[in-house]
C-alpha cells in the first residue's frame, strides 16, 4: 500500500496541474503563438515551459512542434533539447533530494531496497520508453529520482531521449509551418502523446489484472 501511495503521488505531480490547467494554458499558448513575432523572446518563453514542465502543465510536444515551426530546425531542436533536459534534471533532483525522507516514513527496509533495485536495473529503459509521453514522462523522472536511481545511469538516456525528441517534433514543426498546416500538426502533436499514454497506461492495467487473477 505505501509503494502504491508513492507511485500514486509521483503520477498526481503532473496529472492534477494539467487536468485543472491543462485546457486553458494550451489555448493561451495557441494565441500567444498567433501574436508573438520576435524569435529571441519566443525561444526564452519555450524553454523555460520545457524547463518547469514538470510542475505546470506544459503541452510539451505541442511547445517541441511550435519551436520547429517558429525558430526552424536546428534553433527549434536546440531550446526544446536544453528546455527538456533542465526539466527532467530539476524534477530528478528533488525527488533525489526528498527521496530518503519520503522512503524512511513511508517504506520498509526490504520495499526501498526492492524500489532501489527496481530503479537500477529498470530505470534506464523506463526513461526511454516514457520520455515522449506526457504525464509518465514527469512520473518516470519523479519516481526514479525517489528511488535514488544514480546521476551517472540517468544522464545517458534522458539525453539521447530529448535529442531524438527535440529534433523530431522540430522537423515536424518546420515542415508543418512551410505547408501551412500548422494548426493541424499542433492539434496531432497534442493530442497523439496523450492518446499513447492513455493506451500504455490501459495496457499496464491490463497487465497488473493478469498478473493479479
Amino acid at each position: 500500500m505505501k509503494i502504491l501511495i508513492l507511485v500514486t503521488v509521483a503520477l498526481a505531480i503532473p496529472i492534477i496541474p494539467f487536468a485543472i490547467w491543462g485546457q486553458s494554458l494550451e489555448q493561451a499558448a495557441r494565441t500567444w503563438e498567433q501574436t508573438q513575432s520576435n524569435p529571441q523572446v519566443m525561444a526564452i518563453v519555450l524553454f523555460g515551459m520545457l524547463s518547469l514542465d514538470v510542475f505546470l502543465p506544459v503541452p510539451s510536444s505541442l511547445v517541441n512542434t511550435l519551436a520547429g515551426a517558429k525558430l526552424g530546425v536546428f534553433a527549434g531542436a536546440t531550446v526544446c533539447f536544453a528546455g527538456l533536459t533542465v526539466g527532467a534534471a530539476i524534477g530528478f533532483g528533488l525527488a533525489k533530494l526528498a527521496g530518503p525522507p519520503l522512503q524512511r516514513r513511508w517504506l520498509a527496509d526490504r520495499d526501498a531496497q526492492s524500489l532501489k533495485k527496481f530503479a537500477e536495473t529498470w530505470g534506464v529503459v523506463t526513461l526511454v520508453l516514457t520520455r515522449a509521453l506526457p504525464i509518465l514522462a514527469e512520473a518516470a523522472v519523479v519516481l526514479l529520482g525517489v528511488q535514488g536511481l544514480s546521476w551517472r545511469k540517468f544522464w545517458p538516456p534522458v539525453l539521447l531521449a530529448n535529442a531524438g525528441i527535440a529534433l523530431a517534433y522540430s522537423v515536424f514543426g518546420s515542415m508543418a509551418a512551410q505547408q501551412e498546416w500548422l494548426v493541424i500538426a499542433l492539434a496531432i502533436s497534442a493530442g497523439l502523446p496523450l492518446l499513447l499514454t492513455f493506451l500504455v497506461r490501459r495496457w499496464l492495467q491490463m497487465t497488473d489484472k493478469k498478473k493479479i487473477a
